[in-house]
């Protein structure tokens, strides 16, 4: 028995799609958000070095209930965990969306794997 064509639902619909028309142009708000996060990160960056020099350089000071050694690894402790924070804050989405973006079409997973220029 000879299998039939399969029709498509709706006439003149293309496996490639059309792309969508442009409503909002977001280049400016997400160049915006990149600022603002490179911001926030120098920011903790800055307070975090102020912390560990107040730490290092002033012999007396040392986290309540702990000894200056247990203060110390303390504050390692700390910096390690606000690092992971900032690498996994950035890893996490773009493991995600990489995930997502294997449901799209090959044209999209294409425009997805780019690079991006500013």
């Amino acid at each position: 028995m000879e299998k039939r064509a399969r029709k498509p639902l709706l006439p003149g619909v293309d496996e490639a799609g059309v792309p969508p028309p442009v409503v909002f142009a977001s280049k400016s708000v997400v160049r915006e958000a990149r600022r603002r996060k490179v911001i926030h990160d120098v920011r903790d960056a800055i307070l975090l070095v102020l912390v560990d020099a107040f730490f290092l350089s002033w012999p007396r000071a040392r986290v309540p209930l702990l000894d200056r050694r247990e203060s110390l690894m303390f504050l390692l402790a700390v910096n390690l965990a606000l690092v992971m924070y900032l690498w996994l804050s950035r890893s996490i989405p773009r493991w995600r969306a990489g995930r997502l973006a294997s449901t799209w079409s090959p044209v999209e997973r294409l425009r997805f794997g780019r690079k991006r220029k500013n």
